[in-house]
């Protein structure tokens, strides 16, 4: 028999009870942290956002390592001792949006590597 959850629904620590250690993974970069709990355990996470150090982009929590997912073996991980978020983070998080200008004449998307075969 079984006795009532004792956690606060929908926070971070019954999804710590209910699926184990967590990571945080960059799409952009490519790579993936550790989630570190310490101040965030009574937090409801359905209103928390995390976000890349490196590249500033919006971040994911996954309940399973990146690295053992199908199509994800090249996710390299990335544990920094004392992430800072990125200034590109602040400015989406807070609303400001930066006046960037990107010049798409080429025709190629920015970033992008141009096969010089083509």
């Amino acid at each position: 028999m079984t006795g009532p959850w004792p956690h606060k629904p929908y926070t971070f620590r019954a999804l710590q009870k209910t699926f184990g250690p967590m990571w945080v993974r960059c799409d952009i970069c490519r790579r993936y942290a550790t989630l570190r709990l310490t101040g965030l355990l009574d937090v409801d996470y359905r209103t928390k956002r995390f976000s890349c150090s490196r590249c500033g982009s919006e971040a994911w929590v996954c309940v399973v390592e990146p690295v053992k997912e199908h199509g994800m073996q090249d996710y390299r991980l990335d544990e920094i001792e004392h992430p800072e978020r990125h200034p590109a983070a602040i400015d989406r998080l807070t609303g400001r949006r930066p006046n960037r200008h990107f010049d798409h004449s080429g025709g190629e998307l920015p970033g992008r590597k141009i096969d010089g075969r083509r």
